[in-house]
């Protein structure tokens, strides 16, 4: 009799489970991947990050040169001037266009290099648990069974990358329709990272520091770097109990009552690590598209101002992978 309890319970988990899959939708995935429950691929990811940047590049040059005629000249100002408002000329904007202290601006940081680390963890848990309540009326008392059973998964996926820009690659990046409807122009708020995250505040920061700090003319004092970890967390979850009562009939054994609980949770947290650096002194001179180790961490392309703010990257990724706490118990 027990024997077939069992497999009328393991009947019902197995029930219950197709079920709970098809009630919690973003659930049971093998392999859990951003386009689940985003509905936005890693690399679309990558790219609206991309051209969040190039866009927050592009304003910044217009913007600073615009902005300041007292300091840059009524001329430069005129020409910043005629791309405001026009990010499709972009890439037709370039320090040969100025003169004087406008083209030393825009020298200063037209090799400015920039590094994204991305680090999107998913992770998906889906419990199942039924339980069965079995009573046998007798003529003076009553029989009771009750069998309880469970089916929990869990699965987790960290996707680690690393890429590297700069601000004139930015600007010319190919084809020219690259960034077309990839300019995300709001925040979205139950998964940050394929919204607007406010990249254009952090590079107006960085060109502030950087200037603050006069390196032009101190070569002997490193590059100017800027680090930022944006991490974004999401848990989606949800669950259902429902539960089935049967009248008795007779007296042998059989089912009162039938319950599940399911459980779907989704977690994903997205971590965007990046760096900013301008070189004081010459750029290196790597080959294009050359493949280097920068630090412990890091892995992308690209040598100069590009591998000074993946080693800014590096150095922020050590950093927090060291400055986990450890307790130990004597």
């Amino acid at each position: 009799m027990y024997h077939y309890f069992l497999q009328l319970l393991g009947g019902v988990v197995r029930f219950f489970s197709i079920a709970a899959c098809t009630l919690f939708a973003a659930g049971c995935a093998i392999r859990p991947l951003p386009e689940q429950v985003t509905g936005i691929t890693t690399f679309h990811i990558v790219k609206q990050i991309r051209c969040e940047t190039q866009d927050a590049v592009f304003n910044n040059f217009v913007k600073t040169i615009a902005d300041n005629p007292d300091v840059f000249g009524e001329k430069a100002h005129a020409t910043a001037e005629a791309f405001r408002g026009h990010p499709e000329l972009m890439d037709q904007f370039r320090p040969t266009l100025f003169s004087g202290d406008a083209r030393d601006f825009v020298n200063y940081f037209w090799n400015a290099g920039i590094a994204y680390n991305f680090s999107l963890d998913m992770t998906e848990i889906n419990n199942l648990d039924a339980n069965l309540d079995f009573i046998q009326p007798l003529a003076t008392s009553t029989r009771t069974l009750a069998l309880g059973g469970g089916l929990d998964g869990q699965r987790e996926n960290i996707r680690t990358f690393t890429i590297t820009d700069d601000f004139k690659g930015l600007l010319n990046l190919k084809p020219k329709s690259y960034c077309d409807g990839y300019v995300v122009e709001t925040e979205n708020h139950v998964y940050p990272i394929v919204g607007k995250v406010g990249i254009e505040p952090f590079i107006y920061e960085f060109v502030r520091i950087a200037l603050f700090t006069k390196l032009k003319e101190d070569k002997d004092s490193g590059a100017p770097t800027m680090v930022d970890t944006l991490k974004f967390q999401t848990v989606l979850s949800g669950s259902a109990t429902p539960k089935v009562v049967f009248a008795p009939i007779g007296r042998s054994f059989q089912v009162a009552d039938a319950s599940f609980t399911a459980l779907a949770k989704r977690t994903d947290i997205h971590t965007l690590t990046m760096g900013l650096s301008v070189l004081g002194g010459p750029v290196d001179q790597s080959p294009a598209g050359s493949k280097q180790l920068y630090g412990r961490l890091l892995t992308s392309s690209g040598g100069g101002a590009r591998k000074s703010a993946a080693n800014a990257v590096d150095q922020e990724l050590t950093r927090q992978a060291l400055s986990k706490t450890v307790i130990v118990n004597q």
